[in-house]
């Protein structure tokens, strides 16, 4: 195996407790030594990836989608002034959900997504300027003052690019915010290799808020918020993910969703999924 440099703080990359994974022996950052070419990407992330293969089937959950992402706006907005005169721009915006309802607060929306099918729906469905493709080759016609990544991060091959070009195109001021799962969190620590997040190729980075916050740091954002806000889950969901995809139990799925055990929703904090909000503040 060639020598992995950590993108975080440039230390080297050895193996980590946690199978498949390396771990910076400087900075605690947690990745894998996978690399995957841009038709892996398309096909990885295709149609599928939303209906059935990671998620149950993502368009039939858009409300309770947009629920979620409401929670996060409210907060997002308490960090941006003047919201009605600025424009956002959304990493891997998936099917538009959160810049369907973003729109209503900001000038404009936009975004990218590496998924053709979600990219298009977003497109042609609910009428937003969404395009399929990398953001690192995104050309902007207008720059962005908000830049949002949402459980995005974890699946870019370069994320420290991304950050990198975001940071280029944002004035100082402008915002930067994501989600993640905290690898430092108890949760994490406690469950190891089981951790639900741990899920290579799709996940290929583990951040801790130190290691986050380092690399914003190092792409000229200052830290502003840092929270653990919960999320409302269709059980259902819940289910079909651990039960069908995770441990083959589809008979044991279906008996319950037979007996209608699994029409509700859940609010769930488990404080190991970070929402940071951040800060340009000079150059890179």
């Amino acid at each position: 195996m060639s020598l992995v440099l950590c993108l975080v703080c440039g230390g080297a990359c050895v193996t980590s407790e946690l199978p498949g994974l390396l771990r910076c022996n400087s900075c605690g950052f947690v990745t894998t030594d996978i690399l995957l070419a841009r038709e892996d990407l398309e096909k990885l992330y295709g149609a599928n990836y939303f209906a059935g293969e990671e998620y149950m089937d993502y368009v039939s959950e858009r409300e309770l989608i947009e629920k979620n992402f409401r929670i996060r706006l409210k907060k997002l907005l308490q960090h941006i002034s003047g919201a009605g005169k600025k424009r956002l721009f959304e990493i891997g915006c998936a099917y538009g959900f959160f810049l369907s309802i973003a729109r209503e607060h900001f000038a404009s929306v936009a975004g990218i997504d590496i998924s053709a099918a979600a990219a298009t729906y977003a497109a042609e469905t609910l009428g937003l300027a969404v395009r399929a493709g990398d953001f690192i080759e995104y050309e902007f016609i207008e720059e962005p003052d908000v830049v949002c990544l949402w459980d995005t991060i974890e699946h870019l091959q370069k994320p420290d690019l991304y950050l990198e070009k975001a940071a280029a195109h944002l004035n100082t001021g402008g915002i930067i915010a994501l989600t993640t799962g905290d690898i430092g969190s108890f949760v994490a620590r406690l469950r190891g290799a089981r951790w639900r997040q741990v899920h290579p190729p799709t996940h290929l980075h583990y951040f801790s808020k130190k290691s986050l916050t380092c690399l914003l740091e190092k792409h000229g954002f200052r830290l502003r918020y840092c929270g653990y806000d919960g999320m409302y889950r269709n059980v259902e969901t819940m289910a079909y993910i651990i039960l069908n995809i995770r441990h083959n139990c589809s008979q044991l799925y279906a008996a319950l969703k037979r007996m209608g055990l699994l029409k509700w929703d859940l609010y769930l904090n488990l404080h190991d999924i970070m929402f940071v909000i951040a800060e340009k503040t000079s150059s890179s």
